[in-house]
Formats: C-alpha cells, sequence, structure tokens
C-alpha cells in the first residue's frame, strides 16, 4: 500500500498532471465567464453546464488521489486545503457569488 500511495503521489504531482489540472481551471474559468450570458446559457446551457460538471469531477478525484497518497501531511499544504474549500463551494448548489472562488 505504502508503494502505492507514492506512485500515485508522485504521479498526481507530476508536471504533465499539473499542467493539465492548469489548463482545466482555465477552462472552467471561460465556461464561468460564458454561463454569466443569457443568449449563450440559451444557446448551449446544457453543453456548458455538462463541461462544468466534468471539470469539477475531475478535481474532485484529484483530490481524492491527494488525499490518498499524502494523507495527514494533505492538510499541511496551504493549496490542498484552498483546493478542497473551493471545489467544496462548488459542489454547493446555487452558490451564487461564492462560484467565482473556483476561478482562484
Amino acid at each position: 500500500m505504502t508503494r502505492l500511495r507514492s506512485w500515485i503521489g508522485a504521479w498526481i504531482e507530476s508536471d504533465r498532471i499539473q499542467y493539465a489540472i492548469i489548463v482545466l481551471i482555465i477552462i472552467s474559468a471561460v465556461v464561468l465567464g460564458l454561463e454569466t450570458s443569457p443568449a449563450i446559457m440559451a444557446e448551449y446551457g446544457a453543453w456548458l453546464r455538462g463541461l462544468d460538471q466534468a471539470i469539477l469531477g475531475v478535481f474532485i478525484v484529484e483530490l481524492v488521489l491527494k488525499l490518498f497518497a499524502h494523507r495527514g501531511a494533505f492538510w499541511r499544504n496551504p493549496w490542498n486545503v484552498f483546493d478542497l474549500l473551493v471545489v467544496g463551494i462548488a459542489l454547493i448548489p446555487s452558490s451564487g457569488p461564492l462560484a467565482v472562488l473556483r476561478t482562484l
């Protein structure tokens, strides 16, 4: 189990995965901006909400893998705690003005 935790920790923290997460954060920010347009939402709302939920799912998996790999050390990294709070806010239905925190 220790080897698995170590391998997952190295993989999830690898440059390749972190770059992919950054790209998803940028896409998520663009989607969030598009969701403020009634015209765009009328045309593409279902698609944008689906994309938003898929990206949120990836962020949840990332957090779960980090928690599994790092266990208690997860909580000593302020960025991990911040990410957990932001994803938690995103999971709250109709998070309204708090939704902008997701772009961080």
